[in-house]
């Protein structure tokens, strides 16, 4: 990806870089977002994902405090078993 981003560095001059998403309504519209932050996370399970895969954010600590100590052990290790990845984010607001 690097390299990429030099060589089109090199091709187009500065260009703003930016992500891209499938707004999910019928005709997928693929929308452009501003990159906000660059940061490495373990991904997350998620329904709410074409790749099965969301960042992680404060609340799904929340929402293990209502599930025995043993079923939230099971749940962190299976959220820390994902390999890291580098993420071009959106926003920087969890």
């Amino acid at each position: 990806m690097i390299e990429e981003l030099q060589y089109q560095l090199a091709e187009n001059g500065d260009l703003e870089v930016m992500t891209s998403s499938n707004y999910g309504d019928y005709h997928r519209t693929e929308q452009l977002d501003d990159i906000q932050a660059i940061e490495v996370c373990q991904p997350i399970d998620s329904a709410y994902s074409h790749t099965g895969l969301a960042f992680p954010t404060n609340d799904d600590d929340e929402d293990e405090e209502e599930f025995s100590d043993s079923e939230v052990q099971r749940r962190y290790k299976e959220k820390t078993e994902k390999e890291p990845v580098l993420v071009l984010r959106y926003t920087n607001q969890y």
